[in-house]
């Protein structure tokens, strides 16, 4: 597994990010939304947003729930606390065949998380110029704790 973690994205990163999901380039296809475009302007709200991207290949996919698992429940001195879980964006290889099993999957380990009162929107994408998945998870913080806690009230997440 490769990881990349971009903490306290600029502007420009946080509209490159949605572009990507929203309006892939040539070959790339968002697949499934939890909600629309106009649902995350509250990117914009926050004084951190911090992007962690992490790559798997088909062969170890499920070391991919484990990593979440220690990113939305981090253990202090062992994990890093990024913030507040937001959403994930999920791309995989347009046409393999362990996508919709892969899928499946992944929205079982989040109908989990809202059992346990984790709430997040999630997007599922396809590309052809990958062969590998890669997930990409984008926490909040701040440093007034009250912004956050408005905001997950604000859009009854919990």
């Amino acid at each position: 597994m490769k990881q990349r973690i971009l903490e306290n994205l600029t502007t420009t990163e946080r509209l490159t990010l949605l572009e990507q999901i929203f309006a892939p380039g040539a070959g790339a296809r968002l697949e499934q939304s939890s909600c629309r475009l106009s649902d995350m302007e509250w990117m914009f709200d926050f004084n951190v947003v911090n992007l962690v991207e992490c790559k798997y290949t088909y062969d170890n996919a499920n070391d991919l729930f484990g990593e979440l698992r220690n990113m939305l429940m981090p253990i202090q001195g062992i994990h890093p606390n990024y913030g507040l879980l937001c959403f994930i964006h999920i791309i995989m290889s347009d046409g393999n065949s362990d996508n919709e099993a892969f899928s499946r999957e992944i929205l079982r380990f989040i109908d989990d998380c809202k059992s346990l009162d984790m709430v997040f929107d999630h997007f599922f994408s396809t590309s052809s110029l990958q062969d590998d998945i890669t997930l990409r998870v984008i926490f909040v913080d701040d440093e007034n704790l009250e912004n956050i806690r408005d905001w997950v009230t604000k859009d009854s997440r919990l």
